[in-house]
């Protein structure tokens, strides 16, 4: 919650030199009973956010009403989500007010399926400033359709965190979908110099975004300013979690 505001604050300062960071359209600081109208107007497409998970968890992809059904009928111990445009097939992405974006899926395999995959690009501060560390990409399960069969998961095909909870509580990978950037998997991507660049560009905006909002959470003193941040994300159930 707290990092997507950073993204749109930097975003301000950096509008003057070509430099953005980019996001899905996102909206902060929803209710639950709200995301039914976040949804509709995103064109029935929309994700849908526990601000604080992550490897994947809370992450719930809404392409038809049986998945808003099901996510309206679970019950969430946070009070507030983020609603993101979905970015899909063309033929079922949101339509935002930049228009509609949508995924062209990795060089088709020898049955000719295009899967949904990402970039990661890890990066580190050094005296020499900020220098990529490694790469990698990650694929969802199942290929990219262009219409979703009845009954069919949405996140099964644009799902690509390789996390996965073990019945016993405990966490595993799915390295099978797991894209290292050697020369057969790099072939794979359908990418070129010019897309790595774009990553390592994406991936310092992001860093020093959140590293500069990070800095403004704390006064002179080094002391957590607990009022800023209840303005940016006021809900009261991660609030009684943070330790002083």
């Amino acid at each position: 919650m707290v990092a997507s505001k950073a993204y749109d604050i930097f975003n301000a300062e950096l509008s003057t030199t070509g430099l953005e960071i980019i996001t899905p359209e996102t909206i902060w600081d929803v209710s639950k009973a709200e995301i039914p109208i976040w949804v509709k107007k995103f064109g029935g497409h929309a994700v849908v956010k526990i601000p604080y998970s992550n490897a994947g968890q809370g992450v719930y992809t809404i392409v038809n009403e049986q998945e808003l059904e099901n996510f309206m009928n679970q019950e969430f111990h946070y009070e507030r989500f983020i609603v993101q445009s979905l970015i899909g097939n063309y033929n079922w992405s949101s339509t935002g007010s930049k228009g509609k974006l949508y995924h062209v899926g990795t060089m088709p395999s020898s049955k000719g399926n295009a899967y949904v995959a990402d970039i990661r690009m890890m990066v580190s501060a050094t005296d020499e400033g900020i220098l990529p560390l490694a790469i990698y990409a990650r694929r969802a399960e199942k290929p990219l359709q262009d219409t979703l069969e009845a009954g069919a998961r949405s996140w099964d095909i644009l799902g690509t965190n390789l996390s996965i909870k073990n019945e016993d509580g405990s966490w595993g990978s799915d390295a099978n979908r797991l894209l290292m950037m050697d020369r057969r998997d790099f072939n794979k991507m359908g990418i070129g110099v010019d897309d790595l660049i774009d990553a390592y560009i994406q991936t310092v905006l992001s860093m020093i975004a959140i590293d500069q909002m990070a800095n403004t959470l704390f006064n002179s003193k080094n002391k957590f300013k607990m009022r800023l941040f209840r303005s940016l994300d006021d809900d009261q159930a991660l609030i009684d979690e943070i330790l002083l």
